[in-house]
């Protein structure tokens, strides 16, 4: 009799190897991009810088070093500006501003220099240029020729005028001379006080902040002090009585009384160019910028040896600067001329004050 053929069941062993077969494909099947961890995401990267305007756009060749602001956008901590395409030492106030610190000798000379920003990696980049201007320096002269006389009593207020050098400029009286009583100069040139003396005369230096040795210049000025000093409204057909003679430089005064207008006489060049401009709606005397300190609406005249007008100026800009400006005018002749202050309206007051500056003159 045949034995019963019978079905072998698998041991426990194989079903065991055979289930750890699977977890081994399962588990390569996961190392093959069924998941785990991703790859890291790129580093962030840095903006290109942009440069809108830098201040101030120029110097005079010879000056001191100063401090440069960049305006812009996309400024971060390691932006550096690049003065002609070398590193200055930066400092980031926004991401719209940074400064940076110019040396004395990158304005020896005159010259143009481009002003770049530029951002390092990852990304980042260089800004388009601006151009900053080293202007050579003029020789310095001062160009206050006379000054106002004046009366006991009254006060006295007038800047000198220079041009060249490389400023600031410093103003000092040289020993051996002296100002009226009463009156001082101080380091911008302003002479001002009440007189309390008589005439005196004197001589000024200027000396300016050129590196390494300033340029100084000089003039011998005197202030005469008269017994009074009358009006000075009065336009006279070849003739300066009852005027103010002045020359080039800063007074200050103020239309009184009621109607009022001041005439002041100059001797000019024919060719020559002068600018004469009022400023009192835009002054600040009392060291508060948010008062009006003087409600002068000013209009300001030209006029020839013959007291005819040649140009006046009443607003500078319509509705926003309302002092008056005569800008490069070029003179016909040479002369006498008369400048005529006045105010728009008609009005005069003590507290109409203004201070008329004048340059081109003889």
């Amino acid at each position: 009799m045949k034995a019963k053929a019978t079905t072998r069941r698998p041991r426990p062993k194989d079903a065991a190897l055979r289930f750890a077969g699977s977890l081994l494909v399962i588990a390569a099947l996961v190392g093959c991009g069924g998941g785990g961890t991703p790859p890291p995401p790129p580093p962030p990267q840095n903006p290109v810088p942009v440069v809108t305007s830098i201040s101030p756009t120029s110097a005079t060749a010879g000056g001191a070093g100063f401090t440069l602001t960049v305006n812009g956008s996309n400024f971060i901590s390691t932006s550096v500006v690049k003065w002609g395409g070398s590193n200055r030492t930066t400092t980031r106030v926004s991401a719209t501003r940074l400064t940076a610190a110019i040396l004395a000798s990158d304005i020896a000379t005159a010259s143009t220099v481009q002003v770049t920003v530029f951002n390092p990696t990852p990304g980042g980049g260089t800004s388009a240029a601006l151009t900053f201007t080293v202007n050579a320096a003029q020789t310095m002269a001062i160009t206050t020729t006379q000054l106002p006389a004046s009366a006991s009593a009254k006060p006295y207020d007038f800047t000198l005028g220079s041009v060249g050098g490389v400023p600031p400029i410093t103003w000092t009286i040289l020993a051996g001379g002296s100002l009226p009583t009463g009156l001082t100069l101080d380091a911008t040139g302003r002479i001002s006080g009440m007189i309390g003396g008589g005439s005196e005369s004197f001589t000024v230096q200027a000396t300016d902040s050129s590196v390494p040795t300033p340029n100084t210049a000089t003039r011998a000025l005197t202030i005469q002090v008269l017994p009074s000093l009358g009006r000075n409204d009065i336009c006279t057909a070849g003739s300066t009585a009852g005027t103010t003679p002045i020359s080039n430089g800063r007074i200050r005064a103020s239309i009184s009384p009621y109607g009022d207008m001041d005439v002041y006489s100059f001797h000019g060049t024919a060719n020559a160019q002068v600018t004469i401009e009022t400023f009192a709606q835009r002054l600040d005397l009392d060291g508060n910028a948010n008062t009006r300190d003087s409600y002068l609406d000013s209009v300001t005249q030209l006029l020839n040896s013959g007291c005819s007008e040649l140009t006046f100026s009443d607003d500078i800009d319509p509705g926003v600067v309302v002092d008056s400006l005569i800008s490069n005018y070029t003179l016909p002749s040479t002369g006498t001329y008369f400048i005529v202050v006045r105010d728009f309206r008609g009005d005069g007051r003590p507290d109409l004050i203004y201070e008329l500056s004048l340059s081109g003159a003889d």
